[in-house]
């Protein structure tokens, strides 16, 4: 049986609706509703005393809700032509006298039941309310009995919460301050069963503290998501969860990710050291450190790609070196949600994703493969080009892209010159580096796994 908890799928639907207030409709379907919110009302029957005056009152708001992106679908068992002569009846007469949002039917029930909401013995639905989010996710359910009757303002209170992103009191209201989650995490405060120490980095979608896991008793790096990241806090958390199945020295493990305490976060491993964007840029990087390095890395990625996991944002900023020399990538699986699909403005800095440690948008733009740039997906192609700008930087002490404006480095990147690029360079960095920094991602023959593998066989004989 399907499950109705909050964060998961909507069922699926497809049902006979009534022609008003749209004649040309005739059924309604949940895959119509895609990319807005929908709230989705079960009621018992038409005609009944309760019924009317919930459903106007939600008709009432209607503009409301459509201004915050909301449709509004009633459903019951009774058939179509009894809610059509429902609607045409005047309230003074029992009815509605008509209503903004069409109402549907579900003669078997079977709807109502993938909701968990139908009474079998009585064959109808009860009072059963449901806000889906425009990814199709139940972000919130309450069921009424059949004799209580539901608020439209409570509705729309919640409704306004949820877009909000913070957390709300029981009595907040949209024109009121949300509660500032990142208040409570300050140094010496307890969240959740962490005990939080200090923040060690913020940026556009989060921001990110050394803390101690009381429970196992060991420093952890808590990434906190801010109230307006551009991303749903399922959608990214979903990613983390993906990501949490790499298990390899040079990848950051993630330990747990969790929305319980009402706050999406991400406890990570705290890796000591320093981020590779923060090493002084004096000039190449020696061939031993460069060989090390740059096996490090691929070995990493290597790891990532073998299970099907694409990073999307490797760059510098995602690169920590600890004390000992380690390297730890970050943020692994985090990126693709992080960076919406679209082609790239010059205003537009979700899309070029902020460094979560700083660094600013053109740090970030630098690292895009070509492909990015028109707004294409992140493969395991465009990590290779972006791995191959990290060591062209290292190799050199010079940057790959050295233009100051963003439309300028867009075009730099679209229009590289790998073998002109890389003409100074030692061998095997001129070969390796000239394949991973193809303009066209089917010819990117380098993979991470061969890179790691050259390195390992490199270092020996350095």
């Amino acid at each position: 049986m399907e499950s109705t908890f909050i964060g998961n799928p909507a069922p699926a639907f497809d049902l006979a609706c009534t022609r008003f207030p749209d004649p040309s409709r005739s059924r309604v379907r949940l895959e119509d509703y895609r990319g807005r919110w929908l709230l989705l009302m079960f009621y018992p029957r038409d005609f009944s005393l309760i019924c009317p005056t919930e459903l106007i009152g939600i008709s009432q708001r209607h503009d409301e809700f459509q201004k915050q992106g909301c449709e509004v679908l009633g459903i019951s068992c009774d058939p179509v032509d009894s809610h059509e002569r429902w609607m045409a009846t005047p309230f003074s007469k029992g009815g509605l006298g008509g209503l903004n949002f069409p109402l549907a039917s579900d003669p078997d029930g079977r709807v109502s039941s993938r909701y968990h909401v139908y009474q079998t013995r009585q064959q109808v639905a009860v009072r059963g309310l449901f806000l889906i989010d425009p990814d199709g996710l139940i972000q919130y359910q309450v069921v009424h009995s059949l004799s209580v009757g539901r608020r439209s303002q409570e509705v729309l209170r919640v409704l306004s919460a949820l877009q909000s992103g913070g957390l709300c009191r029981e009595d907040w209201m949209p024109d009121q301050s949300l509660i500032d989650p990142f208040g409570s995490l300050r140094t010496g405060h307890f969240f959740s069963h962490y005990l939080v120490e200090t923040e060690i980095g913020s940026g556009t979608f989060a921001r990110v503290y050394r803390a101690r896991d009381l429970q196992l008793d060991r420093p952890v790096a808590l990434k906190v998501f801010k109230p307006d990241c551009p991303v749903t806090p399922s959608a990214a958390l979903a990613e983390a969860r993906t990501a949490a199945a790499l298990n390899h020295p040079n990848v950051c493990t993630i330990y747990a990710v969790d929305d319980t305490a009402g706050v999406p976060i991400i406890a990570m491993e705290y890796v000591p050291g320093r981020p590779l964007s923060s090493l002084p840029r004096t000039g190449p990087m020696p061939l031993d450190e460069l060989v090390g390095l740059t096996g490090q890395l691929a070995a990493g990625m290597a790891a990532a790609h073998d299970t099907g996991i694409v990073h999307g944002d490797l760059k510098p900023e995602n690169v920590m070196i600890s004390d000992d020399r380690l390297v730890k990538i970050l943020d692994f699986g985090l990126a693709r949600r992080l960076r919406q699909a679209g082609p790239i403005e010059d205003n537009d800095t979700a899309v070029l994703g902020l460094a979560d440690a700083g660094g600013g948008i053109f740090g970030t733009a630098r690292y895009l493969a070509p492909e990015q740039t028109r707004g294409e997906p992140s493969t395991f192609a465009s990590d290779v080009f972006a791995l191959g700008v990290v060591l062209f930087e290292l190799a050199t002490g010079r940057s790959a892209f050295p233009a100051s404006h963003l439309l300028q480095i867009l075009e730099q990147i679209r229009s590289i010159d790998p073998r002109a690029m890389t003409a100074d360079l030692p061998e095997p960095f001129r070969t390796v580096l000239s394949s991973m920094l193809e303009r066209d991602p089917d010819r990117r023959t380098m993979t991470m796994r061969r890179l790691a593998d050259e390195m390992s066989a490199l270092a020996e004989a350095v």
